[in-house]
């Protein structure tokens, strides 16, 4: 679990437009309108529940609410712990969904690239024509 949070903690110091979706999951999951607010960093009265390049999920000591800072401590969300936990587990998911898409696609195009190399192999030893051979190329590096 924790490791899946470092995870989510790093997609959101990225900047990129997962990070954006990511911070839409945060926005649907907390009921709790958050304005980004300096703080600092937890020293007091904050328990890190994870953490990862500066970004820290922690939970208060004494009312038990919980909330995630980025690098530079300035408040990006905060929630009940309930509620927090259930948004960090709909990112992790989602970053999952999108770790295991990128692995499939990765995939497909390195099957591609043998297809294409051994159409190339056929084209030389001569069991298919030029054009048969630019046919098929051009359908392969369509799907690529």
């Amino acid at each position: 679990m924790e490791k899946d949070y470092e995870l989510v903690l790093k997609a959101l110091g990225e900047n990129t437009s997962t990070t954006n979706e990511l911070l839409k999951i945060l926005d649907s999951e907390l009921s709790l309108p958050n304005i980004p607010t300096p703080t600092l960093g937890g020293e007091v009265f904050w328990n890190n529940i994870a953490e990862y390049g500066g970004w820290k999920l922690q939970q208060n000591m004494i009312t038990h609410h919980a909330r995630i800072l980025n690098s530079d401590n300035v408040r990006i969300a905060w929630g009940t712990i309930n509620g927090m936990i259930k948004a960090m587990d709909r990112m992790a998911a989602q970053l999952h969904k999108y770790e295991k898409k990128k692995k499939e696609t990765s995939g497909d195009r390195i099957t591609l690239m043998e297809e294409l190399k051994k159409l190339k192999e056929l084209l030389d030893i001569g069991a298919i024509t030029q054009r048969e051979y630019d046919e098929k190329k051009k359908r392969i590096m369509d799907q690529l």
